[in-house]
């Protein structure tokens, strides 16, 4: 006799993982959560009633533990793409990017001549906030303006890029629902298809007539079919 649907879902309520919790450590991050948000409040309110400044908010980078966290959280920029745009302003040398971050001031000395150069850590990056000026003005200014730099908004996809305004520093309210729809589409939009390299590749591909192989290769099928996965690349032939 099959199992009734009672049994089924008290099976994967028993036994699955994706509504997993371990109480103190739910107990312990939402501890940090309401951090997060208290700071957040206060800013608020230093910003209703002394103006939105880039001291006000450079002071919040070198005062609060998790200042660069509560800016991310505002700005609805993921800390990711931060490092991702950080490692970018190091690597590249743009005349007008370089004066707004004052990436001259910051950069050490031994990237200066690399070839290539490694991603900073979280701690790092926390770390030159602590340690330098120069770092924390940069990344005052890209928040406050960013989207205002030519290359950023060149390199930059719009939905990253309208994250770099001064109207949600301010805490505007057109500006907090913005963030607030962004955060709920992100997965979405970077699921899409159409914002996917993969598709476009192939469309190139195609329009060349040359030949490409995707997904499950042969090869791989062939030999471990249970342990293979469908890969997320494209070859061509």
């Amino acid at each position: 006799m099959g199992r009734t649907t009672t049994e089924k879902v008290n099976t994967v309520l028993t036994h699955n993982t994706f509504w997993f919790q371990d109480r103190d450590f739910e107990e312990e991050y939402e501890a940090h959560i309401t951090v997060l948000r208290e700071t957040l409040l206060v800013l608020r309110n230093q910003v209703q009633n002394q103006g939105l400044t880039k001291e006000l908010i450079e002071n919040l980078l070198l005062e609060k533990t998790n200042g660069l966290k509560v800016l991310l959280a505002l700005t609805g920029f993921s800390n990711e793409s931060f490092k991702r745009l950080v490692s970018f302003i190091r690597v590249v040398d743009d005349k007008e990017l370089s004066k707004f971050s004052y990436r001259d001031q910051w950069l050490e000395e031994a990237e200066l001549n690399k070839s290539s150069i490694q991603e900073w850590s979280d701690s790092k990056i926390q770390s030159k906030i602590q340690g330098c000026v120069d770092f924390r003005k940069g990344i005052v200014n890209i928040f406050y303006e960013g989207s205002t730099i030519p290359i950023l908004s060149r390199t930059l996809p719009l939905f990253e890029l309208k994250k770099l305004s001064f109207s949600k520093l301010n805490f505007e309210t057109e500006a907090m629902i913005d963030t607030l729809v962004r955060y709920k589409e992100k997965g979405s939009y970077s699921g899409q298809m159409q914002n996917n390299p993969e598709t476009i590749i192939e469309n190139l591909l195609t329009e060349m007539e040359i030949s490409f192989d995707r997904g499950d290769l042969n090869k791989l099928k062939e030999n471990a079919p249970i342990e293979k996965r469908t890969m997320d690349f494209i070859i061509p032939n």
